[in-house]
Order: C-alpha cells, then structure tokens, then sequence
C-alpha cells in the first residue's frame, strides 16, 4: 500500500486508473491489467468529474492500475486534468530498469510531473527488474521501494472462501478512492474485494458521503 506522509494529513486520498495496460500478466494482478487489456478512462466524463473535486479534502491523487510506464499518454491525459500543486503520486513495477534509455525516460516523466513514486518490489516484479540499478535509482530519485503486499482476493487473484479481516475497521489513514476504467469509484479501505460506491457521473461531494457512510459501517464493527 502507497502512504503519502504529508504535514497536515486531510481526508481522502483520490486515485486513478488511467488504463490497464501493462508489460507484465501477473497471476495476483487485482485489476486484471496486461499487454492486451484495453481498457482506459474515458477523458471528458472523467475531466467532467474532476470539475467538482474540493481539493481542500484532498490529501493526494495516485495514479496506476496497469504500469504507468507503459503507457504514458493515457496517464498523462488523466494527470492533465488534476491541479497541479496537488501531491500526486503513482506505484510502478520497475520494469523500466532493465533499459537505461527506458529508466531515463520514466525518470523524466515523474520530475515533469512531479510525481512520488512507489516501486512494487515483490517476488512477482523482482525478475523483471534490474535490482542494483532500480535501488541506486531509487535513492538518487528519492523513490520508495513497497515491498511485499499481501495478495487482495479480486481481478485474477479472487477466490470464493474470502473472509473479511475487519482491517478497514482499524484503518486511521486517509479514506482512499479510485476511479477505474469503467467509470466505477472504489473504495479501498477494504483488504477484500473492493465495494464499489457510485461512479464519475456523480460529483466529488456525493461521492465522498457515500465513501464516508462506508467507513462509519467499517468503524462500527471494530
């Protein structure tokens, strides 16, 4: 899970996924993303959206789903429409370090956008990787290395037997937020299959009563 430390911790953080295009087809992979997966945001009901977003509640905006660097248009439509003092930040499979030319292309992609940037190091990624290389990167950038997640149960990694951990009841970070490629916002504070809570037709505000109705349910059964 990405953390974004800031000064004043606000109440939400909001993400998107741009597409779920990806080099990689890994087995656990939540939201099913790889080469032939074509999905992306559609831009003007996703622009129309991010219209009404109140950035005073917003703590950060995270965009991935499929990998940020194989992609970059479609994430850099989406990014585009956010405010541009908004801390933003993305998660990455790293596969961009196995080239030289690839990594220098990434790096200059997040310093124009000033993007945080959070590298999924599991033992799923590490193959695709050229270690030394993302790790010196990684302390020159000023990038942060995630290491192993547990696997979420939904998009290839779901299962039927998935029990509720009640974790979403003992979660005291920002409420978090994605809106996904069809058009469905999600509310992630859940470990399980992600709920989802409406979709970019509404407007920010409905959208985060609804997100917060679900973590008072969530914080009731602590």
């Amino acid at each position: 899970m990405a953390m974004i430390e800031v000064k004043e911790k606000k109440l939400v953080d909001f993400s998107f996924i741009p597409s779920l295009k990806c080099n990689l087809s890994c087995k656990h992979c939540m939201y099913n993303s790889s080469p032939y997966n074509p999905g992306v945001l559609n831009l003007e009901k996703t622009k129309k959206f991010v219209s009404t977003i109140d950035y005073s509640k917003i703590n950060a905006m995270g965009f991935y789903g499929g990998e940020i660097s194989y992609d970059y248009e479609a994430y850099q439509r989406i990014i585009d429409l956010v405010q541009k003092k908004a801390i933003k930040f993305t998660i990455t499979n790293g596969t961009w370090s196995v080239d030289e030319r690839e990594t220098q292309k990434f790096i200059d992609f997040i310093n124009k956008n000033e993007l945080k940037v959070f590298i999924s190091d599991t033992k799923f990624h590490r193959p695709f990787q050229n270690e030394s290389l993302l790790k010196r990167i990684a302390v020159e950038q000023g990038f942060s290395i995630k290491e192993e997640d547990d696997i979420i149960p939904m998009g290839r990694a779901s299962k039927n037997d998935w029990g509720c951990s009640e974790k979403c009841g003992k979660y005291f970070l920002p409420m978090r937020l994605t809106l996904n490629t069809k058009g469905e916002i999600m509310f992630l504070n859940c470990d399980g299959r992600y709920p989802v809570i409406g979709n970019y037709n509404e407007n920010f505000d409905h959208i985060l009563s609804k997100g917060l109705k679900a973590r008072e349910y969530c914080e009731k059964r602590k």
